[in-house]
């Protein structure tokens, strides 16, 4: 086989792939990890309170980096770069990256989480939060659960005001998150208001939002920010997988999925909770099982 050759093959480098990176390479295997952000979307929490042992002020982003430095350091090999396509024949997985360059395995771990979806209209990157700063901006952001929330406390950092825009008048945030948003002065909270359209040259200038289809009027903002839910980060799949109504992979009691030697692990797999910790303990897992599915394989 080439130097391109590996045990196991993993998809993603957050919270899940890291891990699994991390007991890949504890458990002896010869193991390649791609994902171009270290802590994947990790970086969009602002205080990760939930994980047992981090002190209160931990960041997604420190959280990240710290795990991959230590998987890093235990000899996880990392690209630092995506795959863009992974396919299986004869029991035999490639993956091609970016620049082009093929990578083979004899099982793959999937943990691309999820990306957040999309209103119809154009809206920037919550790390161009601080391009606003000092520029008095108001910056609106759509969605009500704690993702929302996490996006409007870590923008009014910056920004002179921002405007929380709920659909409903149901919160799905939790209710340390709701305090703290009702704490912060410079956060508005829109509810029962959905936004309709936009308008603008080349950056968007003012929304068009309508309160329960009534009182529509514009908003002047100088950008928006989406969080109205989220889908599984499946696009480099090339192959026949057993997914749910809403795209997630589906796994059995050893996260393998219904192709042989394909694991999941973390926020893209048919779970029902999509957490940080969880995310750790679906990586550990996955490598865990790959281990033994190669083990068994070798048998044959």
């Amino acid at each position: 086989m080439s130097d391109n050759h590996y045990d196991l093959m993993i998809l993603g480098a957050g919270p899940a792939g890291i891990t699994s990176a991390l007991y890949g390479q504890r458990l002896g295997l010869k193991t390649i990890a791609f994902g171009d952000i270290p802590g994947g979307s990790s970086y969009m929490i602002e205080h990760l309170a939930n994980f047992p042992g981090l002190i209160e002020g931990t960041s997604g982003t420190q959280f990240g980096t710290m795990a991959f430095q230590q998987a890093h350091k235990e000899g996880a090999n990392f690209t630092l770069t995506r795959l863009e396509s992974l396919s299986h024949n004869d029991n035999l997985f490639s993956g091609v990256d970016v620049d082009g360059q093929e990578h083979t395995a004899l099982s793959a771990i999937v943990a691309t989480g999820r990306v957040p979806k999309r209103l119809a209209v154009s809206n920037p990157n919550l790390s161009d939060g601080p391009l606003y700063r000092g520029k008095n901006a108001t910056l609106a952001v759509v969605g009500s659960d704690n993702t929302a929330a996490q996006h409007a406390l870590t923008l009014a950092r910056t920004a002179a005001k921002v405007l929380l825009i709920c659909r409903s008048n149901t919160l799905k945030m939790d209710a340390v998150h709701k305090d703290q948003i009702e704490q912060q002065k410079n956060i508005t909270l829109m509810v029962n208001t959905e936004v309709s359209g936009y308008n603008g040259q080349e950056a968007v200038e003012n929304i068009e939002i309508a309160a329960e289809a009534e009182n529509r009027q514009n908003l002047a903002v100088d950008g928006i920010f989406l969080a109205i839910g989220w889908r599984p980060n499946i696009s480099a799949l090339k192959l026949e997988v057993q997914k749910t109504a809403e795209g997630y992979l589906e796994t059995n009691e050893k996260l393998m999925t219904s192709v042989p030697g394909l694991f999941a692990a973390g926020d893209v797999r048919d779970t029902d909770m999509w957490q940080v910790l969880t995310a750790c303990a679906d990586g550990a897992r996955a490598a865990k099982y790959a281990a033994e599915y190669l083990e068994k394989l070798t048998q044959v």
